[in-house]
Formats: C-alpha cells, structure tokens, sequence
C-alpha cells in the first residue's frame, strides 16, 4: 500500500476519535481549524489555482449563514434542508458577481469583491424585519447535551472539510484545474490557446462561492447567533490569505497545514500574552513568508525546498546589511 495513503488513512482515524478522548475546549478549537481550513481552501480556488485575489469571498459565508436562519426561523425548515438552500443561494450569487465582475484584472478585481461584500452586508443590515438588522439573529439551536452537539458540528466541519480536500486533489489532476493554472500564469496566453477565460474565472469563483456558503451554514447553526459585522468580516478573508501563504498557494494540502499552524499558534500566543497576541503572531507570520515564500508544502517536495530556505535567510541578513 501506498505510504502517503497509510499515513492518510491513520490522520483520519485519529481525527475521527478526538471527539470522543479529547475535551470540549480542544473539540471545539479543532472544529475551528477545521472551518477555516474548509474557507482557505475555498479561497485557494479562486485565488490560489486562478490567481484572482477575491477578498470579498466572506459574502457567500454571509449569505450561507444568512440563508439557514432566515428559512429555519421564518419558514420553518431543518438544517438539512436550509444547508442544501444555503449552498443553492451561493452559488446563485457566485455565478452572478463572476458575470459582473471577473472581467476586472489586479486590484480592480479584489477591491470591486470588497465592494460587492459590503453592499449587501448593507442590505442585509437594513433588512430587519428578515434579518434582525444591526442586531443580529438567533437560529434554533441544537438539543444535546455538550458532548452531543459538539461531536456533531465537529462531525460536519470535518466531513466539508473532507470533500473539499477530495474536490481539490481532483481539480489539481483535472482538465479544468490545468485551465485555472494556465490562467494563473498568463491570462492573455491562455486565451490565444483557445482557453476560456470568463467562463473557467466565473467556475471557478462558483465553487469557491459554494464551499464558502456551506461553512457558513455550519458555522450559523453551530453558533445559534450571527449578525453582519461577524459573518461579512473582512479581516477573516487576510486570515484565509496568511494561511493560504503559509501553507502553499495552489496545492491541495496548503490550506490545511496553513489553518493548522496559524489558529494553534493564534490561540496558544493569545493565551499566553493577550495585550502582545496580535503582534508577535504578526511578527512570526511576516518571517515564514519571508523564508518561505512557496509555504510549508514546498518543504515536502525536494530537498531544492529546504536549500531555498537558507538563500532567504542568507538573503534576508544581506539585506539587513
């Protein structure tokens, strides 16, 4: 048997007994790693594999979030049902800000997505007889008992995760993922080639867009609350971006390993120094980025990756220098 498929196979059985050994506090930190690996790795599609910088992809995790509690408070539906809605109405969306938008390049693109966001994080914030405005809204929580509803949300984190994780190797080895990289590369080129740029940018957002509004729908019912400023928070797309820089943009595993490394690290620095937690965790991110531009995956490679290493750290004292 293949060796990266043993180790595969024991990561998943070990991740699968967490719930039942570890405690509630590190369920639920997992959980956390878990959802933002899921929205990392939904960005690194669109930005990764495409090389578009969509910082307004926390609009489908709004929307998603908003979906499961409009229709399980206001038409009475279950999860279920509201987490396939969710995933419906992302990539509705998705599909109509791809035809607005991705015929912008650069930075017109990344700020007309951070535009789109806050427009209908506005609406939404106006709409109080649907969405509780300003305020917020609560969603039906789930009846259990601590260790019943925590092993179900870390359940369905690391289920989404799971897919996406399938989704992405596939795209990697697909028709289409070699479409999204020839784009990354040169946009012009690839469209002499007879690529179709508009349509391959707009399926690739799509899916972002869908992955995105799932988590979001987990994420809702998992919190039983939402409002606008947390589900539309923009700071949480710089976050999926370190972590897509810190584990390797355009690979399959980066995401995951960069979700690992920077909420364990966040949550161990923030309990040990809460007045200087933003600071040295700024600090420690500026100098992986600097020593290794291609993140972490690009150690596991070839030995070239820890000789690239040392040049930037070489480099880096002769600039200081």
């Amino acid at each position: 048997m293949n060796k990266k498929l043993v180790i595969l196979i024991i990561l998943i059985v070990l991740l699968v007994s967490f719930p039942f050994v570890l405690s509630g506090f590190w369920v639920r930190l997992i959980t956390n790693i878990f959802m933002f690996a899921v929205l990392a790795s939904a960005l690194n599609i669109i930005s990764g594999f495409t090389g578009y910088a969509a910082f307004g992809n926390m609009v489908f995790f709004g929307v998603g979030a908003y979906t499961v509690a409009g229709l399980m408070n206001k038409l009475g539906f279950s999860f279920i049902s509201s987490f396939i809605f969710a995933g419906l109405v992302s990539v509705l969306l998705a599909l109509l800000l791809g035809m607005l938008l991705l015929r912008l390049k650069g930075h017109y693109f990344a700020l007309a997505t951070l535009g789109a966001a806050e427009a209908i994080k506005y609406i939404i914030d106006n709409l109080t007889d649907l969405t509780g405005g300003a305020q917020g809204t609560t969603i039906p929580s789930l009846h259990g008992g601590p260790f019943f509803v925590n092993s179900v949300f870390y359940f369905l984190m690391f289920a989404l995760l799971i897919v996406i994780v399938a989704f992405t190797w596939w795209l990697s080895k697909s028709r289409l993922g070699y479409a999204l990289k020839a784009i990354r590369a040169n946009e012009e080129a690839a469209g002499v080639m007879g690529i179709d740029t508009t349509m391959y940018k707009i399926t690739a957002w799509t899916l972002s867009g869908l992955f995105t509004g799932l988590a979001g729908a987990v994420y809702a019912y998992w919190f039983s609350y939402i409002d606008p400023p947390t589900v539309f928070n923009v700071m949480w797309v710089v976050r999926m971006f370190v972590i897509i820089l810190l584990g390797g943009a355009g690979t399959v595993f980066g995401p995951l390993i960069g979700a690992f490394i920077l909420e364990s690290l966040s949550e161990l620095i923030w309990s040990q120094f809460l007045n200087l937690h933003l600071g040295i965790l700024g600090t420690i991110i500026i100098i992986t980025v600097l020593i290794i531009p291609n993140g972490i995956v690009s150690l596991m490679k070839t030995e070239r990756g820890l000789k690239g290493v040392i040049e930037n750290i070489k480099k880096s004292r002769t600039n200081a220098l």
